[in-house]
């Protein structure tokens, strides 16, 4: 086709093809606005700008509710990650402040609500140290590595913390680290390097009961004319064999003379008593039967 002739058939009825266009722009729009609006709640982290590195910001939520509304398929389709709620700090060098919540939202996703609006907390330098590691796993005792783990965060709180301790509930092998105070509570705000430790080793753990000691008797060629011995023993062992145990049975040393000697408790293997056990006897020989 020759371009003359293209011309002429684009020009022909012309402002009918125009207004057939504006129409289709002005439907297209009308549509657009008329998109359903939404809204989506979201939980973000909470960050903090503006702070010197040797600073850190106690007592912060860690996270905020944030409302967001927007067409259907914008909300609907936001990734999360791409509001980000933050404080700035700038300016703030050390001791309490207030600062309102900002939120970053993508182009067309509006900011409805957020909560808390404004937070109040305070502004400490950053400390270190050095704090054992405590693992408990009910029913068991366990040996684990490493025994120690640093410690980085607000200096009021290093100067708390007691120790870094974790609980072995599902005998997974690692155990996740908090560091508590004196009285176990948590400071959530010190950073542990590392944060985790690892069980090498579990044994059934051990209980106390106290029992009766039975002192069994002297052989027949000695008399005992005293005999010091406790009526209780402590004993150490797995609970399900302490459960049988009511009494333990003793053996002393019988000779002639008095002294002070240890007695042998006749124990399971895998059970021991509580320190040494002794008795004070006074033995003579026995008589000839006449």
């Amino acid at each position: 086709m020759r371009p003359f002739e293209l011309v002429r058939r684009l020009l022909h009825n012309w402002p009918i093809k125009l207004a057939a266009v504006l129409t289709a722009l002005v439907l297209w729009y009308q549509l657009r606005e008329t998109e359903p609006v939404v809204e989506r709640s979201l939980e973000r982290p909470l960050q903090v700008v503006g702070l010197g590195e040797d600073r850190a910001a106690v007592g912060l939520p860690k996270t905020v509710l944030v409302r967001l509304s927007g067409t259907a398929r914008v909300v609907e389709g936001l990734n999360p990650s791409a509001v980000v709620a933050f404080v700035d700090l700038s300016g703030v060098d050390e001791g309490p402040f207030a600062a309102p919540v900002q939120v970053r939202t993508p182009s067309g996703v509006r900011l409805a609500q957020v909560i808390p609006a404004k937070v109040e907390a305070r502004v400490e330098r950053l400390g270190a140290g050095v704090l054992p590691v405590e693992v408990f796993a009910p029913g068991s005792v366990v040996t684990f590595e490493p025994a120690n783990v640093e410690m980085r965060g607000p200096a009021g709180q290093v100067e708390q913390a007691r120790a870094a301790v974790g609980v072995d509930l599902n005998a997974e092998g690692t155990v996740h680290l908090v560091a508590v105070d004196a009285q176990g509570r948590p400071l959530t705000d010190l950073v542990l390097t590392p944060d985790q430790a690892r069980v090498t080793a579990r044994a059934p753990a051990l209980t106390r009961k106290t029992v009766d000691l039975v002192l069994l008797p002297a052989p027949k060629d000695v008399h005992p004319t005293r005999v010091e011995a406790p009526e209780k023993v402590t004993i150490v062992g797995p609970p399900e064999v302490l459960a049988e145990i009511t009494a333990v049975q003793a053996e002393a040393e019988w000779h002639v003379g008095e002294y002070t000697a240890p007695l042998k408790l006749l124990l399971p293997p895998e059970v021991d008593a509580v320190g040494e056990v002794l008795a004070h006897l006074k033995v003579e020989p026995a008589k000839p039967l006449e």
